[in-house]
């Protein structure tokens, strides 16, 4: 069996990349699974591959390498009860460290199993830190992204399609140029061609047994995580005239506040009903909400997955103003089923190998 851990900042495709890749090998005759990964509990991706019938399981409250035990028996259940020829292990977007603290625990811990390591990386963000020009990330959250960079020998760079002829050139230049020793996948996730690509070098050159662990201060690592707050919150909203699009006007108001507080987004995810899933890491992105076509409902659920640079105080008062001004300019009627909001805490790894 083979597991494919996905590492990569918050937003940066991993999630697209491999639902389509699980489609793919499905359509190919063979079995997947995936272990999703947050330091949340009411994750967007879980139940959207849920939806999809995709064999899943969740690590929460916590990275893969604080909470080891429970990837490890994550990757167990899915082996005892699916079978599955792969598995797809996506960290959360705010952990790095990877190779000493999963990847060589897990080849020393458990047998008959080989590994590769990816990191997934938005080509605009890309693009905007290796430039040096315009992020207003804090430079500690920095320091996490290139720590992913420096880790794997195979970066993704996601999402060109969304990028133009120049900007897709720049960043080739900069990485032939920075680093050279990587191999680098210019890749639109959405394309087949590009999927497998992506999947025929993970069979081949992408064995993660030789990778070296990083040498990383976690006291930098740890102010970067602490930059960043989480909100996640599950609501119900009924209306007397459609209920999907008073979700869609609530998704709308959510970006419009976290924009207007020029708060840096790491991403922002939603799920409406279960199935419609929708995902921004810039807000001016909003505008796809445009070609929406959901069905007409009375009642709708709606789950808010949020990862912004700011405090977890302010991220809920935000969100919170979005709703309720919502709720009052349309008249339909809000219950909030569960709210979390927090700042991760310290890395603590269960395991660091560092030979």
């Amino acid at each position: 069996m083979t597991i494919h851990l996905l590492s990569g900042f918050l937003g940066s495709g991993k999630t697209t990349a491999i639902e389509q890749a699980c489609k793919y090998l499905i359509n190919s005759g063979r079995s997947v699974g995936v272990i999703s990964n947050d330091q949340g509990a009411q994750l967007v991706d879980g139940a959207f591959f849920n939806y999809h019938n995709i064999p899943n399981r969740q690590v929460i409250n916590g990275c893969f390498c604080c909470n080891y035990q429970d990837f490890e028996n994550s990757v167990a259940a899915l082996v005892e009860v699916n079978r599955p020829d792969v598995i797809f292990a996506e960290s959360v977007g705010s952990c790095t460290d990877i190779v000493a603290t999963v990847i060589k625990p897990l080849l020393k811990y458990t047998q008959n199993k080989t590994v590769t390591l990816s990191t997934f990386a938005d080509i605009r963000l890309l693009h905007m830190l290796l430039k040096g020009n315009g992020s207003a990330f804090h430079e500690s959250v920095g320091y996490i992204y290139f720590k992913q960079l420096e880790e794997a020998s195979i970066i993704i760079v996601t999402k060109v399609d969304l990028a133009d002829e120049q900007l897709l050139t720049e960043v080739k230049q900069i990485v032939a140029e920075r680093y050279s020793e990587k191999l680098f996948l210019f890749q639109n996730s959405r394309d087949p061609a590009d999927i497998k690509s992506w999947l025929d070098i993970l069979d081949t050159t992408a064995e993660a047994s030789k990778l070296g662990s990083l040498q990383i201060d976690y006291a930098t690592y740890g102010e970067g995580e602490a930059q960043l707050a989480w909100f996640d919150q599950e609501i119900d909203i009924y209306s007397a005239e459609n209920a999907s699009q008073d979700a869609v006007r609530i998704i709308q108001a959510i970006c419009d506040k976290i924009g207007d507080s020029k708060s840096p987004v790491g991403h922002l995810k939603f799920l409406i009903d279960g199935k419609t899933k929708i995902s921004f890491t810039r807000i001016s992105d909003k505008h796809d909400l445009d070609d929406l076509h959901l069905e007409k409902k009375l009642y709708t659920k709606l789950l808010i997955n949020a990862r912004v640079q700011t405090t977890p105080e302010m991220l809920s008062a935000l969100i919170n103003e979005a709703v309720q001004g919502v709720r009052s300019a349309l008249g339909c009627f809000v219950i909030v089923k569960s709210t979390a909001s927090f700042q991760p805490g310290f890395p603590k790894p269960t395991h660091r190998i560092l030979a």
